[in-house]
């Protein structure tokens, strides 16, 4: 069995697990403490105890901040860098059943994207897996279904024309669709997780 070894300690402010519906943060309860990250687990502080989340159960890091979570940060931290985990934890519905949370951490922005280039590697998160927004994702569905013109596009994804080509540029680069708009393999593959 492995040993646990001390990666870094840093103080930060976080919430253990947010509540969110789709882009908005309902929680405010942020905790000001010290994160140990370790070879196995991230330790938070709480009170006189710890809270730990494994590795081995986080399933993304660094999801997309949206900017309402961004501002609400802002406002209650004076910071707006905040890095995503998702994560699976026991479910309290289901014994034996693990149901999904979602840990926010704020802090410095060099601090948190130390964090974000440990822990992607870590937990099993390719950068380059992180690297479609919500705009990219809503832009290979359009054109997964088949629909390709400009000004439809515009208008069904609620985007100017820069952050639509910004968006078809970032598909290409990631090998999801040719010039043309239509999907390849590995875009397929994307638009089959992403359902």
């Amino acid at each position: 069995m492995a040993q646990e070894q001390g990666i870094a300690k840093v103080d930060l402010s976080y919430i253990y697990k947010a509540v969110m519906m789709g882009n908005s943060l309902y929680s405010d309860n942020w905790e000001k403490g010290v994160l140990y990250l370790t070879n196995m687990n991230l330790w938070f502080s709480e009170g006189g105890g710890w809270l730990t989340i494994p590795l081995k159960s986080v399933t993304m890091v660094g999801r997309e901040v949206s900017d309402p979570i961004r501002a609400k940060s802002q406002r209650a931290l004076g910071t707006s860098h905040v890095l995503m985990l998702d994560y699976l934890q026991a479910s309290s519905v289901v014994e034996g059943a693990t149901a999904p949370a979602t840990a926010l951490l704020a802090g410095n922005e060099a601090v948190i994207n130390t964090l974000k280039a440990y822990l992607q590697p870590m937990c099993g998160t390719p950068p380059k897996k992180q690297s479609l927004s919500d705009i990219d994702k809503k832009l290979l569905y359009m054109l997964f279904t088949g629909v390709n013109d400009l000004q439809k596009l515009t208008f069904f994804i609620g985007v100017d024309n820069d952050t639509l080509a910004a968006s078809f540029k970032n598909l290409r680069e990631a090998n999801m669709c040719d010039t043309s708009g239509r999907l390849t393999e590995q875009g397929q593959k994307q638009i089959k997780e992403m359902m």
